[in-house]
């Protein structure tokens, strides 16, 4: 038995992280735990193993602070929420998914910036990154509302969407792809 590392290579078509269930601090954590080990293990430059790691940052944060599934947990304080994130090789490519249920509300912003962002270059990208570092949070937001322009100024391609309205529930299956090339 060899007591040294390996590097494994995964196949080019395959999963490589699939979570669905409640989103806590520490589950994420953990998942990005493996993530970053599946990354070393691809041996992927480390500019990609930044855009990817931040990429599944924003896209849980996302998952934990505005998730509106029925099936929301408060335990000590701390929120958790339903959602469900993958991370799988498809040729070239990193893909990131994601879905959880928003309300109505959620669902015009989300489609008002999703459709911007993907008319917007990368440069007016980072431009408005800049200029949300430094504004306000909205009242709508728990974060710096960046989110989605890190998620665009890190993907290699524009962000693909969904809006899957839940009928007579006035709530929406939000499911988000981020793409980011392996080179």
């Amino acid at each position: 038995m060899n007591s040294g590392s390996t590097v494994s290579r995964v196949p080019p078509e395959s999963v490589a992280l699939h979570y669905t269930g409640f989103f806590s601090p520490q589950n994420i954590t953990a998942m990005g735990e493996v993530i970053k080990v599946f990354l070393e293990n691809q041996q992927a430059p480390v500019k990609v193993r930044r855009r990817l790691f931040s990429s599944f940052v924003e896209i849980v944060q996302n998952i934990l602070r505005y998730s509106q599934d029925s099936r929301v947990m408060i335990h000590a304080e701390q929120d958790f929420r339903f959602g469900t994130v993958s991370l799988r090789v498809e040729g070239d490519n990193y893909v990131l998914e994601s879905s959880n249920q928003v309300d109505e509300v959620a669902c015009e912003q989300l489609r008002y910036w999703l459709d911007l962002l993907r008319t917007m270059s990368n440069e007016e990208i980072k431009q408005a990154y800049r200029v949300g570092l430094r504004a306000e949070s909205p009242a709508t937001s728990k974060g710096a509302n960046i989110g989605l322009l890190t998620l665009a100024r890190d993907v290699s391609e524009p962000l693909e969407y969904e809006l899957r309205p839940l009928e007579s529930s006035g709530y929406a299956t939000f499911w988000l792809k981020a793409t980011i090339h392996q080179d």
